[in-house]
């Protein structure tokens, strides 16, 4: 996959944010054509119009990745398909006590079994060419809890953590690539677009805040296309979180306690949001 152009490439949650940006870079590289989706009809008309400048052919599904059947009958309508990127994700901010089953059929319905979903659609042709990447976007909260009061955003990214794990081991036998995509904090609309529960809407502005400093879509666009082409694994970003998980790794006996500490912090700084 050094060479990206005339690669059908499939992207998913592209309205705004990664997705938004990774399928512009993608068009860049000379991806033809395009496939992509979302749930959020006018987000996706807007992405396909900018990447559709590149001159590369685009094909747009509005599509609930959480939702098999529509996952199929868009890639049964794409037809061959060399790269897919599991971007999609939704996100809510709760304490557990106050979590409906539904919200955590929601969250993980997205952010996992859309990443299922895709892979379950997508990996035979792959394996039956013996060609293909997949990159599936989860978070550095995939590697290690670093908030508070993230619910089931967690467990479902851990989850898509060790569903890429599960793919390369296998994907290495049938010459298919797969990158596990970790960003750190990233400037995406996905906190303004999250359901609270227990929470006022003016907390926001702190979690914005902490975004001060964060990568950009773009440049984690840039990222993702890289390691499509590098055939790299694991892409963790974000320096602060980078060293987070190095301590979370090799440091267990110390990030444990340090984290607790942290969360108790995190907690308090919040309690006055809460409704």
């Amino acid at each position: 996959m050094k060479d990206l152009r005339n690669k059908a490439v499939l992207i998913t949650g592209v309205a705004s944010g990664i997705g938004k940006s990774t399928a512009v870079e993608f068009a860049r590289a000379g991806a033809n054509p395009l496939i992509l989706c979302d749930i959020n009809e006018k987000g996706l008309e807007e992405t396909a119009e900018i990447a559709g400048r590149t001159g590369c052919r685009v094909l747009t599904f509005t599509v609930d990745v959480s939702e098999y059947e529509q996952v199929k009958n868009m890639v049964d309508q794409s037809g061959r398909i060399d790269v897919l990127v599991n971007v999609a994700g939704i996100g809510m901010l709760a304490p557990i006590e106050l979590m409906e089953l539904s919200d955590w059929e929601r969250v993980i319905g997205v952010n996992l079994w859309g990443v299922i979903n895709t892979v379950h659609a997508v990996y035979p042709q792959m394996v039956k060419r013996r060609s293909g990447h997949i990159v599936n976007v989860s978070s550095s909260d995939g590697l290690f809890v670093g908030w508070i009061y993230g619910n089931a955003y967690f467990p479902s990214k851990f989850g898509v953590v060790g569903l890429s794990e599960l793919l390369l081991n296998e994907g290495a036998l049938n010459g298919i690539g797969v990158t596990c995509f970790c960003p750190g904090a990233v400037r995406t609309p996905i906190f303004e677009n999250s359901v609270l529960k227990g929470f006022r809407r003016d907390i926001l502005e702190v979690l914005d805040k902490d975004l001060a400093h964060a990568d950009t879509p773009e440049y984690i666009a840039e990222k993702i296309v890289e390691a499509v082409k590098r055939n790299k694994y694991l892409v963790l970003t974000t320096r602060q979180y980078q060293v987070d998980y190095f301590i979370r790794r090799h440091f267990p006996c110390f990030f444990f306690p340090y984290n607790k500490l942290k969360m108790r912090f995190l907690a308090r700084m919040v309690s006055k949001y809460k409704s």
